[in-house]
């Protein structure tokens, strides 16, 4: 599994929820905490991973 999905799987099973998709970012965003966070399309790595997920306070 690409590091960009299971990024979306994580951000999913902690409340985030899809709310636009953009030109180059999809947009997720969890109604408890009010975090919006933004997820690029291309060139997504183990490093992006680990910064959104951080970005978003879930811990790995």
């Amino acid at each position: 599994m690409s590091p960009r999905k299971k990024t979306v799987k994580i951000l999913q099973e902690n409340g985030y929820e899809l709310k636009r998709k953009g030109a180059n970012h999809d947009i997720y965003f969890n109604p408890i905490s009010k975090l919006t966070i933004p997820l690029k399309r291309h060139d997504f790595d183990e490093s992006d991973m680990r910064y959104i997920l951080k970005e978003a306070r879930i811990k790995m």
